[in-house]
């Protein structure tokens, strides 16, 4: 399991990189430059915990039996998208503080980091031993 939790860091430093990508990118173009950035770091929060409770649960299920597990998978999975939707949801009757958009960008960071977990690690590697 020691892997799987480098691979969570790693996911999550992947998601504030980006958070801070999209924060630097585009807060001097809005009108509300507290509420983009307020958005980007609540949907960054929420993908974070979501990662953290995806982690969890991937634990629980390697103990369960494979029926089991892949109920319990499947009914965490929804638990996960409907906390995704109802922080969403929540951002737009709040616009004026947390910027919807920005939200969404954030939670999409949990899919952009996990994404690119292998990319890293291949580029760091051709880093270490010095290949082109």
């Amino acid at each position: 399991m020691q892997t799987a939790k480098k691979s969570l860091i790693e996911v999550i430093v992947g998601i504030w990189v980006l958070a801070v990508i999209v924060i630097l990118a585009g807060v001097f173009f809005v009108s509300n430059p507290l509420a983009y950035a307020l958005g980007e770091i609540v949907g960054s929060a929420t993908a974070s915990l979501m990662m953290f409770h995806l982690y969890h649960n991937l634990e629980i299920e390697l103990d369960l039996p494979e029926k089991k597990a892949v109920n319990h998978s499947r009914i965490m999975s929804a638990v996960r998208s409907l906390i995704e939707l109802g922080v969403l949801a929540g951002s737009f009757y709040i616009s004026h503080w947390v910027l919807p958009y920005t939200v969404l960008a954030g939670l999409f960071g949990r899919k952009l980091a996990a994404l690119a977990v292998p990319l890293v690690e291949e580029l760091a590697k051709k880093f270490r031993t010095g290949e082109k």
